[in-house]
């Protein structure tokens, strides 16, 4: 009796499980449902759950129907360079508001978390005019200052937390051997807390590449549009293309995808040294 009562709960918990995970996965087992279906069967009802003859050169067509290839190349250009602008300034201010005492500091941060709390179409007119000022409309640099600012209070937050994780004798042996602030930020803090940064850069990467709003105002030449904005050129004004609007958001996933496989180890361990936090 004993052993049968950790056996059922165990199945308990792996029913548990499947559940959830079949209600996560369900959204992408209907996208790729969808991304096989022959045009001439997308609106069908009711809707088959998967087509009889899949169209497998519908992840094919995409490539030339629209400039994918040019999406994909602005997305990354936006989205890494957001990436690598956000953590140039959000690792040294971090680090100086994890390992320093001035006044205001833990306003500072309160003030800095409030800042989410405002939605991005609220600055959308504001930004839009500073931007014309600025001549940096229809311009790779319009959406990369635009989108690290709005990650910006995000990894910063992120970044505190991970840098306050560091173990006080580290700064002190910096001390000792006379290693000034900028030296001891990036011989002895950053490799110490380089999960906690990876796991900062990976979402602040995925929340430029996923950004819509801003790059749909900000950019009309379709030479400098992003993989977002490129997408929503299947949806017409009488008609949208289920099937390869599906199939071209699923290729879309894919770099994300592989970014994750490629540093899981340092994403699990960072989150994991936030949540000990």
């Amino acid at each position: 009796m004993n052993d049968r009562a950790p056996l059922s709960i165990q199945t308990a918990k792996f029913g548990l499980l499947a559940a959830i995970l079949t209600v996560m996965l369900f959204p992408f087992l209907v996208m790729f449902s969808t991304a096989l279906t022959p045009t001439a069967q997308i609106y069908d009802f009711p809707p088959p759950w998967f087509p009889a003859h899949p169209r497998w050169t519908n992840f094919l067509d995409v490539w030339s129907y629209v400039p994918l290839a040019q999406y994909f190349a602005n997305s990354l250009i936006i989205a890494g360079g957001a990436m690598v602008l956000n953590a140039f300034a959000a690792i040294p201010a971090a680090y100086a508001v994890a390992r320093f005492t001035f006044p205001g500091r833990r306003v500072f941060l309160h003030a800095i978390v409030a800042t989410q709390m405002f939605s991005p179409v609220v600055m959308l007119i504001a930004s839009f005019q500073m931007m014309t000022q600025l001549q940096l409309i229809n311009t790779y640099w319009g959406l990369i200052f635009i989108n690290a600012a709005s990650s910006l209070p995000f990894a910063l937050w992120m970044l505190t937390s991970y840098f306050s994780t560091v173990p006080r004798e580290v700064q002190e042996a910096a001390v000792l051997d006379r290693v000034g602030p900028v030296r001891m930020l990036w011989d002895h803090f950053v490799p110490i807390a380089m999960p906690g940064i990876a796991t900062t850069m990976i979402f602040t990467f995925i929340i430029a590449w996923n950004e819509f709003l801003f790059a749909l105002t900000f950019i009309n030449d379709p030479s400098h549009q992003p993989l977002t904005v490129g997408i929503y050129g299947f949806i017409g004004r009488y008609q949208i293309q289920w099937n390869y609007l599906m199939a071209t958001s699923l290729l879309a996933t894919i770099p994300v995808l592989v970014l994750f496989l490629l540093i899981q180890r340092r994403l699990v361990a960072g989150l994991t040294a936030g949540a000990v936090k």
